[in-house]
């Protein structure tokens, strides 16, 4: 039995950080390939609080631009629930 060895190209210097994440894939001509996985983002977080926000999952950049639903509440994406009831509250208060 022949066991064909792993033939790593040279990728552009870029890709070459090893902070990069690397997987070993199997092309349909029976190859096998290293490919650089593009990093995800940290979650969004709360603008006031800082805490992730819920509803929104992590993200490469190229799935970012393309856009994901946000949740459809009042400062939705932006705000947590805990920031919102409170600025909520507090707007009602004044305005009595």
């Amino acid at each position: 039995m022949h066991i064909k060895p792993l033939v790593l190209l040279m990728v552009r210097p870029s890709l070459r950080s090893r902070t990069k994440k690397r997987r070993h894939v199997r092309t349909p001509g029976g190859r096998l390939v290293l490919r650089v996985m593009d990093k995800k983002h940290d979650y969004p977080k709360c603008a006031v609080c800082g805490m992730p926000l819920q509803g929104i999952p992590r993200l490469t950049l190229k799935e970012e631009r393309k856009g994901v639903k946000m949740p459809t509440r009042a400062f939705g994406g932006y705000l947590c629930h805990r920031c919102l009831k409170l600025g909520i509250k507090v707007s009602v208060r004044t305005r009595a």
